[in-house]
């Protein structure tokens, strides 16, 4: 019998164990803000997210053989520890790639709306991993200028950071990273205060990546973040001063959700070598739910489809809520408004059909890209 520990906060893990396990094996929940390594102690397969660090403090002295993160970075996992001791690991990377896509396009669309942007300004993405390459595919077929860097690629559409340093809006997608060959850990920092002048800054990978120093100082920058320097308890004058600013939950869509459940139920199936032989049909993808005149509408008026990405994410909204809380309350409510963030579904899950009926003139690549990457 394999016994699975689970965080309660991964949906449907239960029934994606099921789906994928041809073997006997038993299931129980946790809380991770209140878990403790006794609690392990009979478990062979945990399942966690971000908000358990994994080293040997919870490892040690229980049965564990295989650790799976339903997430796509593995910042919390101690994988030194974890190989030195002979537990396999996985996680889910690019689960939540098209989540984060969407937080980013939504705030271009606030941007826009509110004429601090426009289509004819250019775009620099910091990193071409899942998410980056992503939007930057995206970006292109709404006709956007935009550049993107990786210092570990040698695609021919790369450039370099400083080229990046150059446009507009930059967007970091990037993991955080201190020993490396190209450390991102304060990447943007205070000598970069002169380049970004009148800039627009978008973060959504960790908050370690920009330098508090650098914030502080760039009085005429408008800063947009998901994540900060000593989650769940950020600097407060920070998250003020931010154009939008939301509390870690870029990548918290459902779909994102339920793609890192599957990976890492799969996986963990694999590691126990009972992984269940069988054909998955895929799903039809279902229609957009609200007005399609009103994406027309807005791709006519501001050249940018902004309804597409705020019906499902207003992110003014949730950047209001985070900015009331008081120092006080800060961690406390950084906490509920992550596990309180209203259910929503990223863009490419639906299908826009019908959309060329309402007005044959509509530029449709930015449709036809979603469908060249077989979501509709």
């Amino acid at each position: 019998m394999i016994n699975i520990a689970a965080d309660s906060q991964i949906p449907e893990i239960e029934n994606k164990l099921a789906e994928f396990f041809d073997d006997d094996y038993s299931f129980k929940s946790f809380d991770s803000s209140i878990v403790s390594s006794s609690d392990f102690k009979n478990i062979d397969a945990l399942l966690v997210r971000s908000t358990l660090f994994i080293d040997e403090g919870i490892c040690a002295d229980t049965r564990i053989r295989y650790v799976g993160s339903a997430t796509a970075g593995i910042n919390h996992l101690d994988i030194n520890y974890l190989d030195a001791q002979n537990i396999s690991w996985s996680h889910a990377p690019g689960c939540n790639a098209f989540s984060v896509i969407h937080y980013v396009m939504a705030a271009i669309g606030e941007l826009i709306k509110d004429g601090l942007f426009n289509t004819s300004q250019s775009i620099g993405i910091v990193g071409y991993g899942n998410i980056g390459r992503g939007l930057y595919k995206i970006l292109k077929a709404l006709n956007f200028e935009v550049y993107a860097c990786d210092p570990f690629l040698s695609h021919s559409e790369l450039v370099n950071l400083d080229s990046i340093l150059e446009c507009d809006l930059i967007t970091i997608h990037a993991p955080l990273t201190e020993a490396d060959k190209h450390p991102t850990f304060n990447l943007i920092n205070e000598s970069h205060i002169q380049k970004f002048s009148n800039k627009i800054l978008i973060n959504t990978s960790r908050g370690e990546i920009i330098s508090e120093a650098f914030l502080f100082k760039a009085n005429d920058l408008i800063y947009i973040s998901d994540v900060w320097v000593n989650e769940p308890n950020p600097s407060l004058e920070i998250i003020k001063k931010s154009y939008i600013a939301t509390p870690h939950i870029a990548g918290y869509s459902i779909d994102g959700k339920l793609n890192g459940a599957k990976i890492i139920a799969e996986e963990c199936a694999k590691a126990f070598n009972c992984l269940k032989l069988k054909s998955i049909k895929p799903l039809m993808s279902p229609d957009w739910p609200y007005e399609l005149q009103n994406i027309i509408t807005d791709i006519r008026r501001m050249s940018f489809p902004a309804t597409l990405f705020h019906k499902e994410l207003d992110l003014k909204l949730i950047s209001d809520a985070f900015k009331a809380l008081s120092s006080k309350d800060l961690e406390k409510g950084f906490r509920s408004l992550r596990t309180n963030h209203p259910p929503r579904h990223d863009f490419n899950c639906y299908s826009f059909r019908g959309m060329s009926k309402l007005d044959k003139d509509i530029d449709l690549k930015f449709f036809d890209e979603l469908r060249r990457a077989g979501n509709l």
